[in-house]
């Protein structure tokens, strides 16, 4: 078992690695490296290499998961120890709103769940997680190359019975290896997406993102937030922790997430549509999110006191594009090399899941000689199509326009219900009593769940943006923006909680409809400013 990738000297990396592999995965971390512990646990005797280009594993934006990422983490890699060891529970979703600039934190509207989720999720250190589970592909026998760089590939003809060449550069030289199989896990980078042509930015969803660590954020349940009298707390007690939580500070166009390490620091980012929200003015884009963070609602009585990491700051410009294709005879590309959404609802790992467990199944099948010939071209299709589909229609069903309902309290609440609640009955239910549903990715499928779900989702969300704009022209947009709270049960697996989280949402929807609709025909009673007011008492909706 060759060491490269641990050795404290990459220089002394060992030359017993061979030059023939079954499959050469590009990149090292969650995707690549999980690619490789399926394969060699189904199919022990393959020979893998992976190349990883960094020689230590940096932070990325996706540091939280939710339960089809968490059940692939747990179940299919087996991680369940790991994650409770070195990372932190998740307790569900949960945003935050306000009315005017300047408003205190326990004055905000607040929309989340009222309890332990009953399903494991987590907050991760991903360069944590990523060595963990490269470190697992070594030991199962899996070469490792890094820090080394793929410089060329030449991708097999089937049609002349081939295999894959590629270059790859390792302390200074070249290497020259080939496969059966490449797997292309090579994230934003994307390598053979870029190379192939297939590579396209989703300029529809024109969204950015810009993030970094602090310390001494304040506890969101502890006393400096609370108050000192446990007997008259600002907010009211819940049976879960709102640190734990993945924090959503919401306005229209943007939101900031709130993201707990396990080593006490916490991931501050924003997101948002280029379209409808601008950072404040600065000499950099640094700066710009620093004064808006600092200046925002409830944000700023957070990180009143909070130090930021000064070597730990990253922008990206543009956060949606997809691949055309995932997939060939000798070639996959997998995670966020293929396709990447927007970080609302943190679906990237979910899609890291699905493209891995579905792409090594079909590799370990044709490896094993299940898979051949007309069979195999078959199933590659199907893969593809589905692929392609479920990034289409989720897209369109969850992300298109979205953002112009976050500066609602109470649209954004409908829209958190019904979404996690079809979620959960449609997606998480069905992994959970069968794994290899990971094998179809989210509304990817033609049969009549997958098209009624992909139309009830587009509708209400479509009408959620109409309402949104509704409410602006009308002056009552983010009317229950102060005090309001939606704080609801667990969705769970196997229970009516989802059921019951879905007609909430839907009336909340319903409701919303009907203000607009009397607004409309009848004289409002009272105006926007009257409206905001009375929103301002606290009010508990259970969803």
């Amino acid at each position: 078992m060759s060491q490269e990738s641990l050795s404290s000297d990459p220089s002394e990396a060992t030359e017993s690695a061979p030059e023939e592999y079954d499959v050469v995965i590009i990149g090292g971390a969650i995707a690549g490296a999980s690619t490789a512990v399926l394969l060699k646990r189904w199919h022990p005797t393959l020979s893998i290499l992976i190349v990883e280009r960094a020689d230590a594993f940096n932070r990325k934006v996706g540091e939280a998961t939710v339960e089809i990422s968490s059940l692939f983490l747990t179940r299919a890699l087996g991680l369940y120890d790991h994650l409770l060891r070195n990372h932190l529970p998740k307790h569900g979703l949960r945003y935050w709103f306000s009315n005017r600039a300047g408003r205190a934190f326990h004055e905000m509207s607040e929309v989340g769940l009222g309890t332990i989720p009953q399903l494991p999720s987590f907050e991760l250190d991903r360069s944590i997680l990523d060595q963990h589970v490269l470190d697992l592909a070594s030991e199962l026998g899996v070469h490792i190359l890094r820090p080394a760089k793929v410089k060329d590939v030449a991708l097999r003809e089937p049609s002349k019975g081939s295999v894959n060449k590629l270059e790859i550069e390792v302390n200074g030289n070249t290497r020259t290896v080939s496969s059966r199989w490449v797997v292309d896990a090579s994230g934003k980078t994307a390598y053979l997406a870029k190379r192939l042509g297939l590579l396209e930015k989703n300029d529809d969803h024109q969204t950015s993102a810009v993030w970094a660590r602090f310390s001494g954020v304040k506890d969101m349940d502890g006393a400096a937030v609370m108050g000192s009298d446990p007997r008259n707390p600002n907010l009211p007690q819940l049976r879960c922790a709102r640190r734990l939580a993945t924090n959503h500070f919401c306005t229209r166009g943007s939101w900031t997430w709130l993201i707990p390490l396990s080593n006490g620091m916490t991931s501050v980012g924003t997101v948002f549509d280029k379209r409808l929200f601008e950072l404040p003015e600065g000499d950099s884009t640094r700066e710009r999110f620093l004064k808006f963070i600092n200046q925002s609602s409830g944000l700023c009585d957070l990180l009143e006191n909070a130090e930021l990491d000064e070597g730990d700051f990253n922008y990206y410009e543009h956060l949606s594009y997809h691949t055309r294709q995932y997939m060939a005879d000798g070639w996959a590309i997998v995670g966020d090399a293929a396709a990447f959404i927007d970080p609302y609802y943190s679906p990237g790992l979910d899609h890291v899941s699905f493209s891995v467990y579905a792409s090594a199944r079909i590799i370990d099948e044709q490896l094993s000689g299940k898979l051949e010939g007309a069979a195999l071209s078959d199933r590659i299709a199907l893969h593809n199509r589905e692929f392609e589909r479920s990034f289409q229609h989720y897209y369109r069903a969850l992300y298109k326009d979205k953002y112009e309902i976050l500066g609602d309290a109470e649209l954004s609440a409908a829209s958190y219900l019904l979404d996690t609640s079809m979620y959960f009955m449609g997606v998480v239910g069905p992994a959970y009593r069968d794994i290899e549903e990971l094998r179809r990715p989210v509304l990817g499928q033609t049969n009549w769940g997958a098209r009624f779900a992909s139309f009830l989702l587009s509708t209400y969300n479509r009408r959620l943006v109409k309402l949104a704009r509704a409410r602006i022209a009308n002056g009552t947009y983010g009317r229950k923006n102060e005090g309001w709270r939606c704080i609801g049960g667990d969705f769970g697996v196997g229970t009516k909680s989802p059921n019951r989280a879905f007609f909430a949402g839907l009336r909340l929807w319903l409701v919303a409809e009907f203000d607009v609709l009397r607004r409309r025909f009848n004289r409002p009673r009272g105006d926007a400013t009257s409206d905001t007011q009375q929103s301002g008492t606290l009010s508990e909706n259970r969803a």
